[in-house]
């Protein structure tokens, strides 16, 4: 019983999904520390290929579609494949789009983000505020995501995530725009 069964058994006894796990490893394209970025990315691909055409809007979603032309038929197999040959791949961009995307989006509604933030220790001298910024600074770089980037990212693409904890504790939907009957992912 390793941690991929621990996850499965979770997923199941908690929340009564039969997840498939699929092991991307930590680096985008550009970064290390992607998990994150990279299961939004594949939770992207799959409602695609799925049939729906919902998702990040403007920007995010030009870049996310410069990343992954949906108009041609890839497979999420094929994606997957990629990936694990190559982080430069298809997930890899999407991922580093995203990445991108979130950090953007935290600080834009920073009034938002701030009241949840609490790290363990503020840089000596530093306002919650100024030690939040370094915190997206970092993320723009390796910073490994949070629920605060998860949060960010349910907001940015317009799904439901439900996190699946190793720990075992049950943790809250993560759905920003209350329609538990929508599109909700399992990370």
């Amino acid at each position: 019983d390793g941690p991929l069964a621990v996850y499965i058994g979770l997923a199941k006894r908690h929340h009564n999904f039969e997840a498939e796990v699929i092991d991307l490893g930590q680096y985008s394209a550009k970064h290390s520390n992607s998990c994150m970025f990279l299961t939004c990315a594949v939770a992207l691909a799959d409602r695609r290929e799925r049939g729906h055409d919902d998702g990040p809007l403007g920007t995010v979603a030009e870049k996310i579609e410069a990343a992954l032309p949906f108009g041609q038929a890839i497979s999420l197999a094929d994606l997957i494949q990629e990936h694990q040959q190559d982080r430069c791949s298809t997930l890899g961009l999407m991922a580093d789009v995203l990445r991108d995307a979130a950090c953007e989006v935290l600080l834009s509604e920073k009034d938002y983000f701030v009241p949840f933030f609490h790290p363990v220790s503020l840089v000596h001298g530093a306002s919650s505020k100024d030690s939040y910024e370094m915190w997206v600074g970092r993320l723009r770089g390796d910073e490994e995501g949070d629920e605060l980037v998860v949060l960010a990212l349910s907001r940015l693409c317009g799904m439901a995530v439900q996190p699946v904890q190793k720990s075992g504790y049950r943790v809250p939907l993560m759905d920003p725009f209350g329609d538990p009957t929508g599109w909700i992912s399992y990370w």
